[in-house]
Formats: structure tokens, sequence, C-alpha cells
């Protein structure tokens, strides 16, 4: 077809209706969760002109993400992944509606922050694994890989587009108007999933389990897989001690590169930028072979970028390390979320994939906090330069293992699957 000779891998997925109902209303949403993230930073910095604070609304936002990750699972496998999308994505709508009044109204304190941000936390750990289990069934086990590099490279086009708007924004209108926009853009993607055509959902046979049991027996699996364990042991370190440093970029922009609001704004950008390229190289690349090295790779670099920024005040190259930083992370994430979709029994899902997005949503959260905490007291610079090192020592170790297990990750599940 000619869609797969000039775009590979995208051309394909493009062509299922039910995917670019989905891809339609997430790029809108995109658009409003970067916009609310940006905003929420400067939002913050405004507020207190803290790291510690910058850390602690960056783990409100999404460590509940992480502690609610099995019952979220359990609840999208027993009750339906697009019920639970929907619900949770109408929540949050409210959510940051709310957030933008009280914004306008001039009565937003950091701890009323605080308390909105945790609660749309809380929503978010229903909504990502639940739409994220949904690409399986809208497209064929062979566009799996290039559906799921659409989605995050969409993502990374929104870090790069979205600053650019949020300049726009802070130039000629308010912040709060990003918190309604973000609003809006949450109805878009609801639309966009009741608009997709499913088949009927089979009954749920009643064999006596709870909710509780689901949630044990998704971990059990999950720890005894050797190659999805292995892999999440290892995207856990970039999680935990690399992705935090959006969080922290306004402190970085102000305090280090003497850049303002602006300069956060573009840095943020030309990590959106790399993530981009990466992406898209992934996504008409298009097949499951090859990306466990690949994940590999890209965790060594993202450590190796984060080092390098974090030594430096010379902007531009904060600005080409930001740029390396998104394609490596990018890279990292397409070929983990391609891996376990790839592998994963298919009853066991969403439960799988909300610890897999629980640990990618609440990590970083958590990183941000203990990484703010060190910043006021020791800067905001030695505490990511002493992650990135330590991401990068236990990357020595812990690829070796992730390796090993290439041929089960990228294989055929029905050959290699087996119940652990």
């Amino acid at each position: 077809m000619a869609s797969e000779s000039k775009f590979g891998g995208i051309g394909r997925v493009l062509q299922h209706r039910n995917y670019r109902c989905y891809w339609m209303g997430g790029t809108a949403s995109i658009l409003g969760f970067w916009l609310h993230k940006l905003a929420l930073g400067v939002l913050t910095w405004q507020l207190t002109e803290s790291p510690l604070w910058l850390g602690i609304i960056g783990f409100s936002a999404t460590f509940p993400a992480a502690v609610l990750a099995p019952f979220a699972g359990a609840v999208a496998d027993r009750h339906g992944l697009r019920k639970t999308a929907i619900i949770a994505l109408s929540a949050s709508s409210i959510n940051a509606f709310t957030i933008g009044l009280l914004t306008y109204l001039g009565e937003m304190t950091v701890e009323l922050l605080a308390v909105m941000v945790l609660l749309q936390g809380c929503t978010l750990a229903f909504d990502l694994p639940a739409r994220q289990a949904l690409v399986h069934h809208i497209v064929p086990r062979g566009d799996l890989s290039s559906a799921i590099a659409l989605n995050t490279t969409t993502f990374h086009l929104g870090a790069f587009v979205g600053p650019m708007l949020f300049w726009a924004l802070i130039k000629f209108g308010d912040i709060y108007i990003a918190f309604f926009f973000n609003s809006f853009t949450f109805l878009c993607f609801i639309a966009g999933l009741v608009a997709m055509e499913l088949a009927p959902r089979p009954a749920r046979e009643k064999d006596g389990s709870t909710i509780f049991g689901d949630m044990v027996d998704g971990v059990r699996y999950t720890l005894n897989h050797p190659g999805i364990f292995a892999l999440l042991s290892l995207t856990a370190s970039s999680h935990l001690l690399i992705r935090p440093y959006m969080d922290l970029l306004p402190a970085f922009s102000d305090l280090v590169f003497h850049a303002g609001e602006g300069g956060f704004a573009a840095l943020a950008g030309a990590s959106g930028l790399g993530a981009l390229a990466g992406g898209i190289w992934l996504g008409v690349r298009g097949r499951t072979e090859g990306l466990t090295h690949l994940m590999t790779l890209g965790i060594l670099g993202s450590a190796l970028a984060m080092f390098v920024f974090a030594s430096t005040s010379i902007y531009p190259l904060g600005l080409a390390c930001m740029a390396v930083l998104g394609f490596s992370l990018i890279t990292m994430a397409v070929s983990s979320q391609s891996l376990v979709q790839n592998v994963v029994d298919p009853t066991k899902r969403a439960r799988v994939i909300s610890l897999s997005t629980g640990m990618a949503v609440g990590f970083p959260a958590l990183g941000a906090l203990i990484l703010g905490a060190f910043g006021d007291v020791f800067g905001v610079q030695a505490p990511v330069l002493g992650a990135a090192g330590l991401c990068a020592t236990y990357w020595i170790w812990a690829s070796r293992r992730v390796r090993r297990q290439s041929d089960l990750m990228e294989g055929d599940p029905e050959e290699h699957r087996k119940s652990p």
C-alpha cells in the first residue's frame, strides 16, 4: 500500500477506524495535558519559589497512580476498559475546571493546589491503564508496536507544541486558561472513545473471584514472569531517577540558566522535539524485533544526557541535552510498552499494564519529591547529577538480565507464553 511505502507502520495503523477515533481524541487531550502540566509548574513556582514545593506538586499529580495501580487494573479487567476510562476522564475534566476556576478567582493556595492535584492523580490511576490496554483491542497484533509508538509520539509532540502554546498563553493571556482548556480536552477524548465501534464485551463468568483476588493474581503473574519482571525492574530506575527532570525544569531555568519562564518553555520544547523525532522513527520502524536492545540503549542515553545537563550552566548545551534526553526516553517508553503488550496474558492485560503505567507515572513523582527536597538544601543541580549517576550504575547490572529475555519478549506470544 502507498501508506506502507511512505509511512510504514504509522500508515497501516491509521487505516483502522477505531484507532483513528482513539488517536484524535487522545491528541486533543495530550495538548491539554501539557498545558496543564506546564501551568502547574509555573503556578507552583509563582506561589512558593521552592524546589521542594515543585517536588510536592509533581508527587501529588502522579504518585497515586502507583499506589492505586493494582486496584485500578483489576477494576478495568472486571468492569470494562472503555467504561473505566470514560468515568475517570469525566472526573479529571471536573477537577481541571475547578483548578482553573479557583486560579481565576484568586483563591488558589499551594496547599489547596496540592489537594486538587492529588485528586487528579487518583483519577489518572484508573484512566491511564484502561485506555492503554484498549489499544490491543483496536489494532491487529502486527500493528501494535506502531500504534504504541504513534501514541507516545503524539504525547511528545504535545511536549513540543505545548510549550509554544503555553508561551503564547502567558504572554497574551493568563495561566488559568490552561486548566480550562485541559478540562475541555478531556471531553474530546471521551467523545473519541464513545465513537469507537467495539464488539460487545463478553459476560464475565461468575467464578467467585474478588477484586482483591484479581489484584493479587495480577501482581503474582508480573513478579513470576521472567521477561516482564526484568523489564520493569530496569525501567523503574529511569522512572525514579531520570524522568522527574520535567518537574524541576522551572528551577533549572530560573536558578541555573537564568532564562525565566520563556527558557523553561524552550527547555521543555527541546525535550519534546527530541521525543518527537524518536517516536516518528520508531513508529515508521513498526516491528517488535530488536526493541529489547533499543530499550536498554534508551535508558543509558537518558542517564548520560541528564548527567551532562545537570553539570552545565551553558544554556545552548542544556537545550541539546534536553533533545537527546527526549529521544532516549521515548525510545525506552515505546520499546517497554510494546514488549509488555506483546507478551502479556490477555486475561491479565489491564492489571499488568496498570503496574507498568503506575510505575511510569508514580515513580517520577516520588523522584521529584526526593530530588526537590535535596534541591532545597544542596541546590537543584547536585541531586539531579547524583540521580543520573545512580541510574547509569544500576544499568550496568540490570540491562544484561533484560537482554537475556529478548527472545521471550520479542517472539510470538503463542509460542513463548507460559503460565508462571
